[in-house]
């Protein structure tokens, strides 16, 4: 009888940890936008700022059009080559089904500008 309750103790341990193996392989990256790693996260937030750059023409508020220089500045030099997967994934964010591209790009631009403060350490003059 103690045979069976060892086995069964052993088949929930390992019923235990296949299922913490499983989780673990679907979690997000932990970079923005689940992009695969830091180069492509920089590529993804360059992707950002560049449309929001195109879309304005440098037009707009003169705080905002230096904040949108300086990311230029901060993540094309973390980007080290890698654009096209953020311009890709930028493209497909931004125009799933029910996404409007504006809201994206304003939650986008936020988030990239927090991530570089807060886990980079950099700091933006325009937002001082």
């Amino acid at each position: 009888m103690k045979g069976i309750w060892a086995g069964v103790a052993l088949a929930v341990v390992l019923g235990l940890f296949y299922l913490t193996w499983q989780a673990g392989r679907d979690t997000r990256s932990g970079y923005l936008y689940n992009m695969p790693d830091a180069r492509a996260e920089a590529g993804y937030c360059l992707a950002v700022v560049v449309r929001v750059r195109e879309i304005t023409r440098g037009q707009g508020e003169a705080r905002l059009e230096a904040f949108v220089d300086q990311q230029m500045a901060f993540w094309g030099g973390r980007v080290a080559g890698q654009t096209t997967q953020g311009r890709v994934a930028l493209a497909r964010d931004a125009t799933a089904p029910g996404v409007n591209e504006g809201a994206h790009l304003h939650l986008a631009i936020q988030e990239c500008g927090l991530r570089a403060v807060r886990f980079y350490g950099q700091s933006f003059a325009a937002m001082e």
